[in-house]
């Protein structure tokens, strides 16, 4: 708790390939270096608990300020980013400069773990073939059907699908819902396209979702895959 008080301290390499985050959350403001490189500064300034935090994030519609204010009360960023490249086999030095007084001894080093993977796309997303010959003037010619695309971390497969829906689904990632519009051959679909990749893509004009079940709706397509 000294404020204006340099750390230092030699560091395993965190197991895995997992990415890794320097987790600051018990220090004030300052910066921080692995082995002579820059992880940048961090000011761990709390959000106000007042601020209406939205219990779901969208932004479409007319845009308001306030439609995806999460994490009140907490840091404004309390996981600071450290590439896996700027480790050595052994001999890291951490280096910090604290401002205004924490407790060094609570900083850790956490794995981001990706377990899961979603995707929510709809046909009213623009997806350009070329997008620097893309302009104001351009005709419906030059567009393709949306795509879904979800990849894995590197050495990890999608091992099962959890939820696939094919038409007005809604929700967010690990919460989708069927809407009233829903192609029985969803699941199958991206099953077929996904099942032990690394990544896939879905594309919304796919063949296996056959004749349009819900005219003039405007379809949407939700995946949510595991990783393993």
């Amino acid at each position: 708790d000294q404020p204006l008080t340099w750390y230092k301290v030699n560091v395993d390499v965190p197991q895995g390939d997992d990415p890794i985050g320097l987790d600051m959350q018990s220090m004030g403001k300052g910066l921080a270096w692995l082995n002579g490189n820059a992880i940048g500064r961090y000011w761990l300034r709390t959000s106000s608990s007042d601020d209406r935090c939205t219990p779901s994030c969208n932004y479409r519609g007319q845009f308001s300020p306030d439609n995806c204010r999460t994490g009140c009360g907490k840091p404004t960023q309390r996981w600071y980013h450290v590439p896996r490249s700027w480790f050595h086999p052994s001999g890291n030095t951490l280096v910090v400069f604290e401002e205004q007084g924490g407790d060094p001894t609570k900083i850790t080093f956490s794995r981001r773990v990706a377990t899961s993977v979603c995707s929510f796309v709809s046909e009213s997303y623009p997806f350009i073939v070329d997008l620097e010959s893309w302009d104001k003037n351009m005709s419906d010619d030059g567009r393709v059907a949306s795509e879904a695309q979800l990849s894995c971390p590197e050495g990890k497969i999608i091992s099962s699908v959890n939820f696939a829906s094919f038409g007005d689904p809604s929700g967010t990632c690990r919460s989708y819902q069927q809407g009233s519009c829903h192609h029985p051959d969803s699941l199958s679909v991206v099953k077929k396209a996904c099942l032990n990749n690394n990544g896939c893509t879905v594309s919304l004009a796919d063949k296996g979702f056959g004749k349009d079940l819900c005219p003039g709706v405007i379809k949407t397509l939700a995946i949510e895959v595991d990783c393993s």
